[in-house]
């Protein structure tokens, strides 16, 4: 039985999962920047840009599943799943690569005051010159609705992505 929840309105809300055979990516990626990123904030942001679709395509050029401009990938492109190409329609490479970003628009955003996520994934979405020009997040609509669905997403995968803590082996002693 499938549950469907219901939003204000009349409209249902369909629970998202994280495709499994993407969780390993966004795991690792989100070591790229310590203290910054989690699994589950790329994940939101996977989400929000694509759908988790590695083929997407937006009108302003953007391309992949993390929706990355061709200058960032000029200048970040990584190659994540080692196929020798960074690539981004490659899910991996798209991740890593948008890891590498958030973690250049952390820095970028650090001196302005205010929320630092949110300043952060404002950057992502509508440039680093908008948000130092505004000293906070840009009073566009579209880039307000991006901070705020990347941040429910994560919020909503918090459960989905969880990392195991490392357990100590006991030796017996004999």
């Amino acid at each position: 039985m499938t549950t469907v929840l219901f939003a204000t309105g009349c409209d249902p809300v369909i629970p998202v999962n994280v495709p499994d055979q993407y969780k390993s990516f966004f795991v690792v990626a989100a070591k790229r920047c310590p203290g910054v990123l989690t699994p589950q904030s790329l994940a939101g942001q996977a989400y929000v840009e694509s759908h988790f679709n590695p083929n997407a395509k937006s009108a302003a050029g953007a391309e992949g599943m993390m929706q990355i401009t061709p200058e960032v990938w000029r200048n970040y492109g990584t190659d994540a799943n080692g196929d020798g190409v960074a690539n981004p329609f490659s899910a991996a490479d798209s991740v890593a690569t948008a890891a590498k970003y958030d973690c250049v628009l952390d820095a970028g955003v650090s001196s302005i005051p205010g929320n630092q996520t949110e300043l952060r994934l404002a950057a992502y979405n509508a440039g680093l010159g908008a948000v130092q020009k505004y000293r906070g997040v840009p009073p566009y609509a579209e880039t307000k609705n991006y901070v705020d669905q990347v941040i429910k997403y994560t919020d909503e995968f918090a459960n989905q992505l969880v990392i195991p803590s490392p357990t100590k082996s006991k030796s017996k002693k004999h």
